[in-house]
């Protein structure tokens, strides 16, 4: 009878067990983002006995953008754009967190990974670049141990194998393309969205409504303009992925105006235009660049110039600008927050009046209630000419709608949020003028 109770027993436990479900994989769709300000030498594992990408030379060149999703034994497990438009995901020694800045947010000082052993279904590539391109490093056989360490966007499964070198690597193949050795796969883990930090601005508000003065010299537009796909591109990518800061950050079909400063040793980026018609003719200042191609080298000086890139198919052009400029003069490029106070015309063009102050907001560590401020360094008004690319956008921060002129600029600018504006300016010229919010002033 015991032995009975006892097998009844176990047989209970066993179906307890059974009924648990398996711990997702760690997540790692969370990261901070920031810069470190050396080069250093990138992993694919956390240490130096792991495979190194680039014949063994792959290397974070210092001060570009940089994801980072914690430290994993000591070393930093991060993100970076490469100079042929790739990106890598690897891991750099844990002091290089003593050089990191401009971090918008805390960093994960102890990251724990997943640590299940899997087994690849089929023949399947391996990346350290789940973001952009999924440029193959390495063809994992099926039926191949894997060691699974997390998951990324729900379709990334993050693991470590043995490569072809001998040595241990660390990189993402198909999360589909898993399973234990049973055959089941771990749940996918529910994300959790991103809630941007909300600006508290405490200036104090203008006594009066701006004075808008209607130009006679520009008809007013009412609707944006209309493109064609097949006079559009499909993407965009430059040479200066690691210095380079793109405003807006990611590129759109839609968006036809940019500002791309980079530091100020760059000399010659190229752009790499890519159409939807693979036949549309594109110019890039004027040269002849096909579909794909790079760009003749732009030579740069300490002034500002405009890159002016044309896609024409069949009757339909559409023209993209970017403002090019290096960093950091305070001569010339300049990011001002400010109370817009008059918009008139003179000489044919139009000029935009701004009372500049001192703001004060919840930084992007606002969770800790860090207080930050931001505050001009300029005269307290200033009037400068809007660039006939200008980009317009009214709102809120979180929702900016995106206007075609100045006309139309004027006429909504105040439906909605207040006239506080972030205003971008190259020399004496405004090239971007969108609602205020603290995020937006962290590069």
């Amino acid at each position: 009878m015991k032995k009975f109770t006892a097998l009844l027993l176990a047989m209970a436990i066993m179906i307890s067990l059974a009924a648990v479900p398996a711990k997702a994989l760690t997540s790692l769709d969370n990261f901070v983002s920031g810069r470190f300000s050396k080069v250093l030498p990138v992993y694919s594992g956390p240490g130096k006995d792991y495979y190194r990408a680039n014949n063994g030379k792959a290397s974070y060149g210092g001060a570009g953008a940089v994801r980072i999703y914690g430290v994993v034994d000591g070393w930093v497990l991060m993100g970076y754009g490469l100079s042929n438009g790739d990106y890598r995901i690897g891991y750099v020694e844990g002091s290089a967190l003593d050089t990191a800045t401009g971090l918008k947010g805390a960093v994960n000082t102890d990251l724990k990974l997943s640590d299940r052993v899997m087994y690849t279904t089929e023949n399947v590539n391996l990346t350290d670049d789940p973001i952009v391109k999924c440029t193959r490093v390495e063809v994992i056989p099926a039926n191949t141990e894997v060691i699974a360490l997390g998951i990324m966007d729900g379709k990334w499964g993050y693991v470590e194998v043995m490569s072809q070198t001998g040595k241990k690597m660390r990189g993402f193949v198909p999360y589909g393309s898993l399973v234990d050795k049973d055959g089941y796969r771990p749940p996918v883990p529910t994300a959790t969205p991103y809630v941007p930090p909300t600006a508290r601005p405490t200036a104090t508000a203008m006594p009066y409504y701006p004075t808008i003065t209607q130009s006679p010299y520009y008809p007013q537009v009412t609707q944006a303009p209309v493109y064609t796909g097949n006079s559009l591109l499909s993407s965009l990518t430059h040479n200066c992925p690691n210095t380079g800061i793109m405003l807006p950050t990611y590129f759109s079909p839609y968006q036809t105006t940019y500002l791309l400063t980079v530091a100020d040793w760059v000399s010659k980026p190229t752009f790499t235009p890519v159409s939807y018609d693979p036949n549309a003719v594109i110019t890039v200042n004027g040269e002849v660049v096909r579909s794909g191609q790079t760009s003749r080298a732009i030579s740069m000086t300490d002034k500002p110039q405009a890159v002016t890139i044309t896609v024409r198919s069949g009757n339909a052009t559409t023209t993209y600008t970017i403002y090019l400029q290096r960093r950091p003069s305070e001569k010339r490029t300049r990011v001002s927050a400010g109370y817009i106070t008059n918009i008139y015309t003179k000489n044919n063009q139009w000029r935009m009046v701004a009372d500049l102050g001192t703001i004060s907001y919840l930084g992007s560590d606002y969770n800790t209630g860090s207080r930050s401020n931001f505050e001009n360094k300029t005269a307290d008004t200033y009037d400068y000419v809007v660039s006939p690319n200008c980009m317009f956008y009214y709102g809120t921060p979180q929702n900016p709608i995106r206007l075609s002129t100045v006309s139309e600029f004027m006429t909504y600018y105040r439906v909605y949020g207040s006239n506080l504006y972030t205003i971008i300016y190259i020399e004496d010229e405004i090239v971007a003028v969108f609602p205020y919010g603290a995020e937006q002033m962290i590069y």
